[in-house]
């Protein structure tokens, strides 16, 4: 995707469009030959953009779509996701299934294991194209949030 296109997001590049699309008409109000009148243009473009979400790869610091893995403690590297398959990835959620490894400080980082079990990922609550928001269930069972916002300069 473009990069101007992202940074200035969907509402300001509908603007853009419909301003545009102002211009192609008359000042009768009437489409002129050049094209479709300007609610039909800002509904085939914003039905167009309308593509999936991302989601930060903190390692590389890209947007991504449907990863393999992701680092969801990218401070210390201490929780991952690997081997995921993703079963739908939607513009509001998207789930997959995949094994977590997980840094068990005990009895302290240096000398503690990874854990590892299988866990589910649903990521969340969109903004600006991207997913901000990962929850996975921890391997004791239990739900847990992790920050997966957009890519940070």
């Amino acid at each position: 995707m473009n990069s101007f296109v992202r940074a200035i997001g969907l509402a300001g590049t509908t603007l853009a469009v419909a301003a545009a699309a102002l211009v192609t008409t008359s000042c009768a109000g009437q489409a002129s030959s050049a094209g479709p009148a300007p609610s039909s243009v800002v509904a085939s473009f914003a039905a167009s953009r309308m593509e999936a979400p991302v989601v930060n790869d903190c390692v590389a610091n890209k947007a991504v779509e449907k990863p393999a893995s992701m680092l969801l403690a990218c401070g210390d590297g201490g929780l991952s996701v690997r081997d995921i398959t993703w079963s739908s990835w939607g513009p509001d959620t998207a789930e997959g299934d995949g094994t977590e490894y997980r840094r068990v400080c005990e009895p302290s980082c240096a000398a503690g294991r990874t854990a590892s079990g299988a866990t589910h990922v649903t990521l969340r609550k969109v903004q600006d194209g991207y997913f901000t928001e990962a929850a996975i269930t921890d391997l004791d069972g239990k739900p847990e949030t992790w920050p997966v916002g957009p890519i940070r300069r």
